[in-house]
């Protein structure tokens, strides 16, 4: 029996302006689904320090004001970018990472921001993104603090990672729906990384077209039925040669202005107790150093 899921978008906000980003992003998707947008501000609170020290009440209640003013001033922003727009605002003093995956049990969509890049992205990005995007139970946007959500920004298609695996199924089904929502093409990405899976690389890593039928067979099964589905979506299929997070960012970064992705979608892949396992490796490293939102789809349990 699958999981009963409201028509609300959930965004993790704390007032940064990271965080406004990612709430910029989750109001206009739950705009264009005519869904509810949640703005969830979540810290632990500081009942004690490391000493021991219990804070007297009125500090604790100063703590609790404050972030009530910054999850209204917060909304305020939203709903002046968008009036029709139904906005609700929840504030939880627990562990944000928590409060979020609990979340994401019944909302449709998580959405996250990101503290940027660095030599150790994995770190910079934030746990609460990386937890969040390894651990919810729906799908999950992480939108960087680079993406550029204006009129004039990206208008290219939804781009999907497509590998052969049954856990890119739900992948598909998502990245079709975000095509149809965005009223944009649909390209379906194969990369067929020739040094994991053969030993040795034939031409290099750079990006280029393969004229190798099996791999173009693998997309055709993997999208077989969902044009049907979504008869006013075009798609484009694509296979390219290279490790697959490097080339899903250079293909990113590299299309022209007009055809720039306007979002990622990749399934989560991982396996494992540990964030980094849950997430697997391509994911994670587009979570982390995409300039674009990446969605990451987990199968929905059986």
């Amino acid at each position: 029996m699958g999981i009963e899921r409201q028509a609300t978008i959930t965004v993790g906000v704390d007032g940064s302006p990271e965080s406004m980003v990612a709430a910029t992003w989750a109001a206009q998707e739950a705009a264009r689904r005519r869904m509810t947008l949640e703005l969830l501000l979540s810290i632990n609170e500081p009942l004690e320090n490391h000493s021991g020290y219990v804070f007297p009440a009125p500090v604790i209640e100063a703590v609790r004001s404050a972030n009530r003013e910054r999850l209204a001033d917060v909304a305020a922003v939203v709903r002046r970018e968008h009036p029709d727009l139904q906005v609700r605002t929840s504030l939880d003093f627990v562990d944000p990472r928590r409060a979020l995956v609990t979340r994401s049990r019944h909302t449709s969509m998580t959405v996250v921001g990101t503290r940027g890049h660095g030599r150790l992205p994995e770190v910079l990005v934030g746990s609460v993104a990386l937890y969040v995007a390894a651990h919810a139970h729906s799908p999950v946007a992480v939108v960087p603090p680079a993406a550029d959500l204006t009129a004039a920004g990206p208008g290219g298609p939804v781009v999907v990672a497509v590998d052969g695996r049954p856990d890119s199924i739900s992948a598909i089904g998502f990245a079709f729906d975000e095509a149809a929502v965005h009223h944009t093409e649909l390209v379906a990405v194969l990369v067929f990384d020739e040094l994991a899976y053969r030993g040795f690389a034939k031409g290099g890593s750079q990006i280029g077209h393969l004229e190798d039928d099996e791999e173009r067979a693998v997309l055709a099964r993997e999208l077989a039925g969902w044009a049907e589905k979504y008869p006013d979506v075009p798609v484009r299929q694509l296979v390219l040669r290279g490790q697959p997070a490097q080339t899903l960012l250079h293909y990113a970064a590299g299309s022209p202005a007009a055809q720039r992705p306007r979002l990622l979608v990749v399934g989560s892949r991982g396996r494992g107790g540990m964030a980094g396992l849950l997430l697997g490796s391509t994911s994670q490293r587009l979570v982390t150093q995409a300039t674009v939102p990446v969605i990451v789809v987990r199968p929905e349990p059986g």
